[in-house]
């Protein structure tokens, strides 16, 4: 992995999405990096959801979703499957970037509907 190994996983009482509200199945915090303007590296840290709403259909979230699917509690013997599909959906996470086209048509929307000044 790049920016760092470590992943914080919770999963006992996670707030809602922060993309849809609806209901998260795990948060996760993990290391974030990028160059900022002068050249130099920026060192931080990012937080995702993971959603069934909004990650279905997403191959990297889609075996923990699953996973979590079947289980209410994951047992030690499904721990290293678990750390792994967590490790791959966050790298996913971790590369992907905003969708500018969508996210203009979205302020356009909001725009014509007199939502945004």
């Amino acid at each position: 992995m790049t920016d760092g190994a470590e992943i914080a996983v919770r999963v006992d009482e996670v707030p809602p999405c922060a993309r849809c509200g609806g209901a998260a199945l795990l948060r996760v915090r993990f290391g974030h990096s990028w160059t900022n303007i002068a050249g130099k590296p920026v060192k931080g840290s990012r937080e995702a959801d993971l959603c069934p709403a909004c990650d279905s259909g997403a191959t990297s979230a889609d075996g923990l979703l699953a996973l979590l699917a079947v289980a209410e509690q994951i047992p030690v013997s499904s721990i290293t499957a678990f750390a792994s599909h967590v490790a791959a959906w966050v790298e996913s996470v971790r590369h992907s970037r905003v969708d500018v086209d969508a996210l203009r048509s979205e302020e356009q929307a909001h725009r014509r509907h007199d939502e945004l000044p």
